[in-house]
């Protein structure tokens, strides 16, 4: 019976270690830039923040290898941080602003998965002392694993003072548990019949505290799943071998 009771100790903490897995997606990581530098950035750019790699991509007018100015990382209590446009408020930390209708692609700097959280978003106004409207969507395109594409667009928050405040989306709520191999965050500007870009450099946003969850690998779930089978089948083995004794 001695031997018995450290094997089922040892089979919960598997069991434990599986359910801890399968819960790895909550445990994300947080894109908030303050870790770098003020800088601007051209299409084919790049940079790097905790595990993420950032490929900044000009305006669809230029095609892909366009290199013109698309996007910028800048300090929210910076009072020059916009010259002409309205930059957000109620943001006094470093976050990122995608300009002249471009974009931003994000992946993992080791290749791997991963899943979407949420997502602090706001429009870049292109002047000041805009109207308080909504003008346009913050669009977020993930590329699965398997290669498909999925896409939500969140619309972005009325002016107010003629800037943008910041607005929290739940990308989990629409993305659900679908894993990424990369994902572009871009936005578009509404006319009377739909939402475009390009949109002759009036498409701009600006995001911040992006949550990112890396997706455990399937090796080890099986690994897991092997050491949980073979304490399985040696307490079996222990408790015909009591029954017997």
């Amino acid at each position: 019976m001695n031997d018995f009771i450290p094997l089922k100790k040892a089979g919960a903490a598997v069991i434990g270690a599986l359910a801890l897995m399968s819960a790895a997606p909550v445990m994300a990581d947080t894109i908030d830039f303050d870790s770098l530098e003020s800088n601007t950035y051209n299409g084919l750019d790049t940079f790097d923040a905790g595990d993420y790699h950032f490929t900044v991509i000009d305006t669809p007018t230029a095609g892909p290898g366009g290199t013109g100015f698309a996007g910028a990382i800048g300090y929210g209590g910076d009072p020059y941080l916009c010259a002409i446009a309205a930059c957000p408020s109620g943001n006094s930390s470093m976050y990122y602003l995608g300009v002249n209708d471009g974009s931003v692609n994000i992946a993992r700097g080791d290749s791997k998965a991963f899943r979407l959280g949420s997502i602090d978003y706001a429009f870049l106004a292109p002047v000041d002392n805009l109207p308080g409207y909504s003008y346009g969507q913050l669009t977020v395109t993930g590329t699965t694993t398997s290669g498909g594409t999925v896409t939500y667009a969140f619309d972005f928050p009325a002016l107010a003072g003629g800037k943008s405040p910041f607005l929290s989306a739940d990308l989990a709520s629409k993305f659900g548990s679908t894993s990424f191999s990369s994902v572009t965050i871009s936005s578009c500007i509404f006319t009377d019949t739909s939402c475009i870009n390009p949109s002759d450099n009036q498409a701009q946003f600006a995001f911040d505290n992006l949550t990112l969850a890396p997706v455990p690998e399937p090796e080890s779930y099986a690994m897991l799943g092997l050491g949980l089978a073979a304490i399985s089948l040696v307490v079996r083995r222990r408790a015909n071998k009591n029954n017997h004794a």
